[in-house]
């Protein structure tokens, strides 16, 4: 995922206003400062009603958290777009592995929780044979896969010359057009197309086996799932197009020159949109998730309801 390659001036010189990353600079700004108190507040509320044996809110404080860890460093990257990467290449490594890992942590999440809800509606038994050491062993696998995948940002990331630009950024430095190619469809594959195919696939079984009850009886928990698979696609699809954007421009460099410039000029318009967007959905997150949890809880339990019901009426 090549998020936040951002334009600076030389370090070395008197910090000078560039008005190109304006627009990319304010909505990162407001993505922090919608971002981090929404996500303070889920984590808040969570610690005050946890419970060890309820694995949903124990996901809802994961994605909080890797969401908050994510936002809080849109400061530097905020402060870097306007002015230039003055922080040292220690920084930038440190910043843009942060950025990933948390990123990364954020979507594994989201894709966990598809699965967990499939599990635990129509294979409880299944999912309880887990218990709690089972589930902290998927927390900390889920945060050590995210780790190994991040890794290239933080070999590759570096402070040097952008060549469109000629300026001073935080970027990645590819040993090889080869290396670059690799790296990029690694992430798409494993960063988008696995865990899109698994949200959906969960969703539609669930949706396709458990129709008739109250699980998904109601428009509003048709609704709330559908909004799930739509915002995920929406926010992360546009980062892994221009992956893609990304890998012909490497593989075009010398045999199409024509088609080579066109993709750029592309990639330097659209580029900060498909990270913003990325960023945005770390906001939307508490929203979406936290809305998500009750409602689920509640058509849970309506279920639950009604099966009691019936048994005892059969009696």
């Amino acid at each position: 995922m090549s998020l936040l390659n951002t334009s600076n001036s030389s370090s070395n010189s008197t910090p000078s206003w560039n008005a190109d990353p304006v627009a990319p600079s304010v909505v990162l700004g407001l993505c922090w400062l919608v971002g981090v108190p929404s996500n303070i507040a889920v984590v808040v509320v969570i610690a005050r009603n946890f419970k060890r044996e309820n694995f949903t809110l124990k996901l809802m404080l994961n994605l909080a958290v890797s969401d908050l860890l994510c936002l809080i460093t849109l400061p530097v990257w905020i402060y870097s777009l306007l002015y230039g990467w003055s922080f040292g290449p220690a920084v930038c490594k440190f910043v843009s592995y942060l950025l990933y890992c948390s990123s990364c942590t954020s979507l594994l999440t989201v894709t966990l929780m598809s699965v967990q809800r499939y599990l635990t509606v129509l294979y409880p038994q299944c999912w309880a044979r887990l218990r709690v050491t089972g589930e902290r062993v998927l927390l900390v696998a889920l945060w050590g896969l995210a780790g190994v995948i991040s890794c290239p940002s933080f070999m590759l990331r570096n402070v040097g010359i952008e060549e469109d630009y000629r300026k001073v950024e935080c970027i990645r430095n590819y040993r090889s057009d080869m290396q670059e190619v690799a790296i990029l469809l690694l992430e798409t594959l494993l960063g988008f197309v696995l865990p899109f195919s698994i949200l959906v696939t969960s969703y539609f079984c669930l949706h396709k086996k458990v129709n008739q009850t109250a699980f998904f009886s109601s428009q509003r928990m048709t609704k709330l799932v559908t909004s799930i698979v739509v915002t995920f696609f929406i926010f992360w699809f546009p980062l892994h197009v221009i992956n893609m954007v990304d890998i012909s421009i490497t593989l075009l460099k010398t045999s199409h020159p024509d088609t080579y410039e066109s993709l750029k000029s592309f990639r330097r318009a659209s580029g900060d949109v498909s990270q913003a967007l990325v960023l945005i959905n770390s906001c939307i997150n508490p929203f979406l998730y936290a809305f998500a949890s009750r409602s689920l809880r509640s058509n849970a339990q309506q279920t639950e309801e009604k099966k009691a019901a019936t048994q005892t009426s059969n009696v």
